[in-house]
């Protein structure tokens, strides 16, 4: 769903540190902007409990030198004085003789140490002011960006160590966040602002240092885990350690992709939230940072190659939610998965339908999908077992309240609900060949692949507990879809698959990357493989960067739109899995090095959620142009450059029969050397080097564990 850019206030710069459910958004210089419409704030559980948070020196502001974010839980910003005036000699401060250094970490709250220098050869007097405030927002009043102002029973409370802000909502819950001294207490404490009177000798320094504590009577709010900067930053490295320690680790012989495979690892860390009701992966920081099922389930698989226990906790996450009853505000129907899930006062109070909302076409195939390729990555029957019932609900679902015109469609039933269902889900995403929007039930193409993945592999799963009824029916209908499939989504005009059918089963007549979902599924005849794989490369869909969502010869085609001409990295890596599957990692390799030559132009070498779908203009060195409101770091965004290299690499597990399957391997131009440590397929571990020589490709296997069969052809 798009964002609202709305407002002089509003900038796209954001810095963002999580830690869980935690996340902090700022601009570079560390500031929350006063009546800023850009998401600037310190969250959780969908609340925005700090609004205002801006430092400034001597009635000025702070220059910045250096701002980073790397670490994903942290930042530092070093920054120094303008010229100012001493405030008890009115001597003239001469500028950039100050220091002013930010630090900041969370980790079960949010601390922050300031650190104030004088280098200069005399005394200084300063005056640090900072300036707080809490609106308690609801994330989706400020999505809006309309509602930016300050809740008019928002109650302070303030003494000589701290400053407390309180709320009680439309449900009875209280919201407060506190901002605790440690070391050095404010001179004065106002309202809204705090007062730091400092006197430095020359080459002296001084810390301030605080805590904010977020707490809800509403939900089970962070655990305090820590009660100073050192110890929380010292924790929270123990928690990555034990985080990288788990997963397969890359190295490569390029440093660009190394940072951006460290990049797209680090992120994914960044995002994985441990609630009361379980684990997941957030979708992408500001909007959409909690449980929603297609992204959480197709960032997981992505990461399948980096861990398959990611897998495994979201799997079990969204089996909890699956739905249970008939249910038309929330569009839930027994045996669907959600859509997303907020805790925010909104959905507390059934203003909003998401406690959880089901919105969501393809996030019950696409569960389905993913308990399939947990299973071969783990060999963990257990988690088959304890789950089938919920993948039978799945199957059920898909054929008692999906279909309409024998294809698994969608319409909102929700005066709140989302129109389109799909991951296109804005409101303009599902049209015709004219621009006109087509009317639900909509049957969208992808959707349909999915569908038919997840019976093939339901019926592999079934087969292996012994369940031989049920493989033969599923196989009989996945052969009825197929059939059907080919003769009515394909459009001979264009030579390639419709986006989906409108109500009456009319295609819409447009090139998206839509189809470029099905050709991992096996839906396709295979006299149209080749004609999809090749269309994705044509100067109207390829833009050098990537895929575009939408082909610009089309009339609704807008570069800075939401999802009708834009860059999708995870979108990417799909079409690229999918071509490689269909013989065709040649192209999968061109994807690829398209995404690497943007990232390499990008903050921290990271992929945005997505970018403009403007073309390359190599001649004139032009970078990838951002979307505004894009979310950064964003979890499938992060994880597709793990997807991007199992499908050049071909690599495929089989954990039932103890084995890894590595056919026909191919590395970029800008490759010569690539290897995984610690990989895991089932009980087992392996280390992979592929090695570009004069002989071609070579492949040595290193530091294996336990029982494992490699079968390499190329």
């Amino acid at each position: 769903m798009s964002i609202a850019l709305m407002g002089e206030n509003f900038n796209p710069v954001k810095r963002t540190i999580k830690n869980n459910n935690i996340f902090l958004v700022t601009d570079e210089n560390g500031n929350i902007l006063a009546q800023n419409t850009s998401g600037y704030g310190l969250y959780t559980d969908d609340t925005r409990y700090l609004s205002r948070m801006e430092l400034k020196i001597n009635d000025s502001d702070i220059i910045i030198l250096s701002s980073s974010t790397e670490s994903g839980h942290s930042s530092i910003i070093i920054g120094t004085n303008l010229e100012i005036l001493d405030t008890k000699t009115s001597k003239l401060i001469p500028q950039e003789t100050v220091q002013i250094k930010r630090e900041s970490i969370i980790y079960g709250s949010y601390f922050e140490t300031i650190t104030v220098a004088n280098y200069n050869l005399f005394k200084v007097n300063l005056k640090l002011e900072l300036f707080l405030d809490a609106d308690f927002l609801d994330i989706f009043e400020v999505r809006e960006a309309s509602k930016c102002g300050k809740r008019p029973d928002v109650k302070i409370f303030y003494n000589e160590k701290m400053l407390n802000f309180a709320y009680k909502d439309r449900t009875g819950a209280t919201l407060s966040t506190k901002i605790k001294f440690i070391e050095e207490l404010p001179t004065f404490i106002e309202e809204n602002k705090l007062t730091f009177e400092l006197e430095l000798e020359p080459t002296d320094r001084k810390e301030i240092k605080f805590q904010i504590e977020l707490k809800s009577t509403a939900s089970f709010t962070e655990r305090i885990k820590a009660y100073d900067f050192n110890a929380a930053f010292d924790n929270a490295i123990i928690d990555d350690n034990k985080w990288f320690e788990s997963t397969a680790l890359f190295k490569a012989d390029n440093e660009d992709f190394n940072e951006m495979l460290g990049r797209g690892h680090r992120d994914i860390n960044m995002l994985r939230v441990k609630a009361y009701y379980g684990e997941y992966i957030a979708a992408g920081i500001p909007w959409y940072t909690t449980l929603f099922g297609r992204d959480c389930i197709l960032a997981a698989r992505q990461s399948l190659l980096l861990s398959p226990i990611l897998a495994k906790s979201v799997l079990y996450t969204l089996a909890q939610f699956q739905g249970k009853e008939n249910n038309d505000w929330r569009d839930e129907e027994p045996g669907k998965i959600p859509h997303e899930i907020r805790f925010g006062e909104l959905a507390r109070n059934n203003e909003i339908p998401h406690s959880p909302y089901y919105g969501t076409v393809d996030a019950t195939p696409l569960w389905l999908i993913l308990l399939h390729d947990y299973f071969y990555w783990t060999n963990d029957r257990r988690t088959i077992e304890c789950l089938w019932d919920n993948a039978l609900k799945c199957l059920k679902w898909i054929d008692k309240y999906a279909l309409y015109n024998g294809y698994t469609c969608y319409k909102t039933k929700s005066e709140k609900g989302i129109e389109n269902q799909g991951w296109k889900d804005s409101f303009n995403s599902s049209v015709n060949e004219d621009g006109s929007l087509a009317e639900p039930p909509i049957a969208l193409v992808e959707v349909q692949g999915y569908v038919y993945l997840a019976k093939k592999n339901m019926a592999k799963l079934a087969q292996y507990l012994g369940e031989d009824q049920l493989k033969k029916t599923l196989l009989r209908e996945i052969q009825d879809l197929k059939d059907r499939f080919n003769k009515d989504f394909w459009m001979e005009d264009y030579n390639f698959l419709s986006m989906g059918l409108d109500k009456d089963g009319n295609p819409m007549k447009i090139v998206t990357t839509n189809p470029g979902h099905c050709l991992e599924t096996g839906i396709l005849d295979y006299k149209y493989i080749q004609p999809v794989a090749q269309r994705f490369f044509e100067e109207d869909m390829f833009t050098g960067w990537g895929i575009r969502t939408l082909s610009k010869n089309a009339y609704a085609f807008n570069p800075m739109s939401y999802h009708n001409g834009t860059v999708w990295p995870h979108d990417n890596s799909i079409v690229a899995y999918g071509l490689s599957k269909a013989g065709r990692a040649d192209l999968s390799l061109k994807v690829l090095t398209g995404l690497f030559e943007a990232a390499r132009l990008m903050q921290y070498k990271r992929l945005p959620e997505l970018f403009c779908g403007f073309s390359r203009r190599v001649e004139r060195l032009d970078p990838p142009v951002m979307y505004p409101v894009s979310c950064i770091p964003q979890a499938w965004a992060a994880a597709s450059v793990f997807l991007l290299l199992q499908a050049v690499l071909n690599i495929e597990p089989d954990a039932t029969e103890n084995s890894l399957s590595i056919c026909n391997p191919i590395l970029p131009d800008w490759l010569n050397y690539l290897t995984i440590e610690n990989l895991k397929v089932g009980s087992a571990s392996v280390g992979i080097e592929f090695r570009k020589t004069s002989k071609g490709l070579v492949i040595d296997i290193f530091d294996k564990k336990g029982k494992l069969d490699i079968i390499i052809r190329k």
